[in-house]
């Protein structure tokens, strides 16, 4: 079973997915995580395809570059598989091209990178927990090319793998405003370069509700909760706890049936 969250940038997609997984796991589900990279952070994605993890001295712009070339390099080993991918995500990249040229690359190989780790998590049992993949990227890109054709964003989404759970995180724009500016103010400038400015940033709130209503509208089912302080990360652990186990349900229902 697959979880995708999505939701703004210090919306609190990362801290979500972890306490998420931590309860699961502590009610005796196989919980794993699939997590982004961000350079000040340790790397501790546990689930399928993770790479090689940079030593914790290395710098974190280091650890942020070395990432998707480690990545990519594992994927070199499985030609058929990095051909299918990498087409995959050209693709999608074609279709909501962003302006630069630089992101155009970037988003290309993150895509393929995320593809295999989303084949490899379909394979498993247990829950696989991504904190963002599909539908933030189409956001990003959204963004990078500013995209203002609903059917083409529209068609994208279908062009990508579903999740059995789709999770939308939300908080008022002023606390996501704040934890950005305390993000950036203990980046140095070389990551700083690899970012969002605090702007374009704050961009994506209308976009990821754009694209929130675009998924709703097409019958695609989107769980929405909120991140301010732990209470309501409990709260939404919770919710989505109740879902899993209304999808367990079910599945055991029609396994009985058939």
């Amino acid at each position: 079973m697959i979880i995708e969250l999505f939701g703004p940038p210090c919306v609190g997609k990362t801290t979500l997915a972890r306490h998420l997984a931590t309860r699961l796991r502590e009610r005796g589900h196989a919980a794993q995580l699939m997590l982004s990279y961000r350079p000040a952070e340790q790397c501790s994605s546990d689930g399928p395809g993770n790479p090689n993890r940079m030593p914790r001295h290395a710098p974190p712009t280091l650890r942020r570059l070395a990432r998707p070339i480690v990545e990519m390099l594992a994927l070199a080993r499985q030609p058929s598989v990095i051909s299918n991918e990498l087409g995959g995500a050209i693709n999608l990249v074609k279709m909501l091209r962003p302006k630069s040229v630089f992101w155009s690359i970037r988003l290309s190989q993150y895509l393929s990178r995320l593809s295999n780790s989303w084949r490899h998590a379909s394979e498993i049992d247990g829950v696989m927990l991504f904190d963002q993949a599909f539908v933030q990227a189409i956001c990003s890109l959204i963004l990078l090319g500013r995209v203002k054709d609903e059917a083409l964003i529209a068609q994208a989404l279908e062009l990508t793998p579903k999740p059995d759970l789709l999770i939308r995180i939300e908080s008022p724009r002023n606390i996501l405003e704040a934890r950005l500016r305390r993000r950036q103010s203990g980046q140095s400038a070389a990551e700083r370069l690899l970012e969002f400015d605090l702007q374009t940033n704050l961009e994506l709130i209308e976009i990821v509700e754009r694209v929130d209503a675009l998924l709703r509208q097409r019958g695609r089912k989107v769980t929405c909760v909120a991140s301010l302080e732990q209470g309501s990360l409990d709260g939404a652990a919770e919710l989505i706890e109740m879902q899993l186990a209304a999808m367990s349900g079910t599945r055991r229902a029609e396994a009985v049936m058939r």
